[in-house]
C-alpha cells in the first residue's frame, strides 16, 4: 500500500511540473485564455483567494499521513 501511495505522489508531482511549465510558457506569451463559464455558475466569480482557500482544503492533511 505505501509503495502505491509513493508512486502516485511521484506521480502527481511529475504531473504537476509539465502543468507548471505550459502555463509559465502562456503567461511568458502572453496568450492566457479566458475560461467562459455557462449555465449554473455563469453570474459567479471566482478569484485568487477562491483558489488559494480550495487548495488548503484539498492538500490540508498531505503532512499528516503516515506508512
Amino acid at each position: 500500500m505505501s509503495q502505491y501511495v509513493l508512486l502516485r505522489i511521484q506521480s502527481l508531482q511529475e504531473e504537476l511540473e509539465s502543468l507548471k511549465k505550459i502555463v509559465s510558457h502562456q503567461l511568458l506569451q502572453g496568450q492566457r485564455k479566458t475560461a467562459y463559464i455557462k449555465g449554473l455558475w455563469k453570474d459567479f466569480e471566482i478569484n485568487d483567494d477562491d483558489f488559494a482557500d480550495a487548495r488548503g482544503a484539498v492538500f490540508k492533511d498531505a503532512n499528516n499521513w503516515q506508512e
